[in-house]
């Protein structure tokens, strides 16, 4: 027994140097000239960011007619009838020429309150006539939305920034123009097409202090020049904001 009992302490003592030796780590050194000098990112073949994509757009033209509304604008028609006409140099970038035809007449949902309580005649100020834009579409967003087991909606999102006129009776004037559109294709060349847009232009303001009464100018002390009727070139010139929805249809070919 106690032979055996001095074999076990003998083991139990040994055990530690063992282990010692079995994990103790090797150094292995590596001549300078071919560590790495640099570190780098590594490389894809074909860095796509959208795989499986639909819709193509790239090297291809648009039609886009529309309805847009102006939908802050008090005293001239709010509605106008558009179309654009675009060309997409990649699947990024778009450049299109925006035409609009401005409807004829007043904004009556105000302008008939105004002169039946002020008797202010708005269609003695300048009508506006139509519009023209150029701008750059830069899309930021495609996705697809599944409406059903078999088939998807694709989506692309697009901030517009441009520049252009507005004609007037008078003459043009120039504005700048920025927003968002959002197409939805429900095959690869139809979609629906909205946009929401905030336009800062320069126009005639339709306000002319004692020029757009009708009132008589005579039988009324102190009625002046109630009932002249002003030039168009006498309305001043001013820049404002305003917001403009256009809802459409786009064909890609």
């Amino acid at each position: 027994m106690k032979l055996q009992h001095l074999v076990c302490a003998l083991g139990v003592c040994l055990v530690p140097f063992f282990y010692q030796s079995l994990v103790r780590a090797e150094v292995i050194e590596f001549p300078e000239e071919e560590l790495a000098q640099e570190s780098v990112l590594p490389k894809f073949d074909k860095p796509d960011v959208v795989k499986n994509r639909n819709v193509t757009t790239a090297n291809k033209f648009e039609v886009s007619p529309y309805l847009g509304f102006n939908v802050t604008e008090p005293i001239y028609n709010q509605t106008r009838f558009g179309a654009k006409f675009g060309y997409h140099w990649s699947e990024e970038s778009t450049i299109n020429l925006n035409f609009a035809k401005h409807s004829s007449g007043l904004n009556t949902q105000y302008t008939d309150a105004l002169k039946s309580q002020y008797n202010l005649d708005f269609s003695r100020a300048p009508a506006v006539n139509y519009s023209y834009y150029i701008n750059y579409e830069y899309k930021v967003f495609y996705g697809k939305i599944s409406l059903t087991k078999q088939g998807t909606l694709n989506l692309i999102t697009s901030p517009i920034f441009g520049v252009g006129m507005t004609a007037f009776e008078t003459k043009s004037y120039p504005g700048f123009m920025a927003g968002i559109g959002q197409k939805f294709y429900f095959t690869k060349s139809i979609a629906l097409a909205f946009d929401l847009l905030a336009q800062y232009s320069q126009a005639p303001s339709p306000f002319l202090a004692g020029r757009m009464k009708t009132a008589p100018s005579s039988g009324t002390a102190g009625s002046g020049l109630g009932d002249i009727v002003p030039q168009k070139g006498e309305f001043e010139d001013k820049w404002s904001l305003s917001t403009i929805m256009n809802l459409g249809v786009t064909f890609v070919f």
